[in-house]
Order: C-alpha cells, then sequence, then structure tokens
C-alpha cells in the first residue's frame, strides 16, 4: 500500500511535467506507483542495514520513484562489486590507494568509484601487456632509434669540403624524441633504457604538424622480423 503523502507527491509532480497530456500522466503515475512498490519490497539481503542509507542517497539525486529505483538497483550493485574488487598480482596497498582516490572522486556514488577502478585496472593491464612485449627488446629499440635520429640534416647547414665543395656528411643532428607520460610531454634527445616501456612506446617525431610514431614503428618492425625471417632477439 503506498503512503496517501507518497501518492499525493507522485499526481501532483506528474502533473506539472505533463500538465497538457492525461494519458501521460496516467502512464508515469503507474510507473511510479510500481517502482515504488518494487523499492519497499528490494530485498537488500546482507546489506539490509543499510536500505535507507541507499534509498535517501538515491532520493537526493531523483524525484521520480522509477528513476530512483533503478538508480538503487545499480548503486546496490556497484557496492557489492567494489567489496570484492581486486587485480590478480597487484600488492593490497595499491588498491587502497585506488579506492581513497576513487572515493574523492566520488563519494557517495558507488558506480562512480567502480568506474575509476575498473579504469585503474584496465590502465595496469594494458601496461602490464606492454612490458611483456618491449622490456625483452627495449635496448634494441633504443639503438635503433638513435640510429634513425642522428641522420636528421637541414639542408640550410652549410658544411664546406677542402675544395669548397658542399658536402652533406656532418651536417646531421640529433632528432629529439618527445614522449608522454600521461600527464604531459618531455623531449629527449638521450633515451635510457630507464625509461619504463609504457612510455617509451609513444616516443614520435614531431615534424610540424605531423608526427611519426618511430617507437611504434620500430616495435612492428621488428615484430614482422621475428614473425616472417627469423628473427631472434
Amino acid at each position: 500500500m503506498i503512503p496517501e503523502e507518497v501518492l499525493t507527491e507522485i499526481i501532483a509532480r506528474v502533473k506539472r511535467e505533463w500538465p497538457n497530456d492525461r494519458d501521460m500522466q496516467k502512464f508515469c503515475i503507474s510507473e511510479e506507483k510500481e517502482a515504488y512498490t518494487k523499492i519497499q519490497a528490494f530485498d537488500f539481503g546482507d546489506l539490509a542495514h543499510l536500505k535507507n542509507e541507499f534509498i535517501e542517497s538515491a532520493r537526493s539525486t531523483f524525484d521520480a520513484w522509477d528513476d530512483t529505483f533503478n538508480s538503487l538497483e545499480s548503486e546496490l550493485d556497484a557496492y557489492r562489486k567494489l567489496l570484492d574488487f581486486s587485480v590478480d598480482g597487484l600488492a593490497l596497498e595499491t588498491i587502497e590507494e585506488w579506492r581513497l582516490q576513487a572515493l574523492q572522486e566520488n563519494e557517495g556514488y558507488y558506480e562512480g568509484q567502480l568506474d575509476f577502478l575498473q579504469g585503474k585496472a584496465r590502465k595496469h593491464a594494458s601496461i602490464v601487456a606492454t612490458r611483456e612485449q618491449i622490456d625483452p627488446i627495449k635496448t634494441l629499440l633504443i639503438e635503433l632509434e638513435k640510429i634513425i635520429g642522428s641522420e636528421c640534416y637541414n639542408g640550410s647547414i652549410q658544411n664546406y669540403g677542402s675544395w669548397g665543395e658542399l658536402e652533406s656528411v656532418g651536417r646531421q643532428f640529433r632528432y629529439p624524441v618527445k614522449f608522454y607520460n600521461g600527464s604531459g610531454e618531455k623531449k629527449l634527445w638521450s633515451v635510457s633504457p630507464s625509461l619504463p616501456s609504457e612510455e617509451l612506446i609513444t616516443g614520435y617525431y614531431a615534424f610540424g604538424a605531423n608526427e611519426l610514431n618511430v617507437y611504434r614503428a620500430l616495435f612492428k618492425i621488428v615484430s614482422h622480423l621475428r614473425e616472417n625471417y627469423g628473427l631472434k632477439v
């Protein structure tokens, strides 16, 4: 049985939202009455002690009871997944740090916290996969890139031989590589193997408005040589 004050509020709000559409009023009132009944009968299981908290949180965001019910379902599901959240091979201290960041950015919003943690987990998995591929050949990639980057030259640089003839040899210079570390870019003329693989693979040459993803290209070349020519590295 729906309390009189709840039914009165539903009818008044629906009439405000659909003042000239009686069919829509009838439909919305029916939907909200059904949603209110579902909420009262909703099984919170072992989280029954949090029932009022979840309902009040949803009501603070939504006026309509059908929206409240949908939010209640999704938030409760997210809350349970948060309780069980873990990442294989990752230290508990790191996960707790993520949880704190998720809470700070999405306080009172469990779906948002879960999305934050799942995003962190996907990024972590991507880093692990990248390191597995790049770490074994990191030094090779750096050496190959250095060869390419050192063969750049500008035609306006003058280099005359002993007989006054313009020569191309000696006009080369080391072209810088730009890397993205997740929060910003840096430009390097000398690349160290200590650079994390997930950062190394972002290395590119900037040519005006154009870019050449040199480290990704070199990785593809090495992979091609491995698969098609039996390269062992």
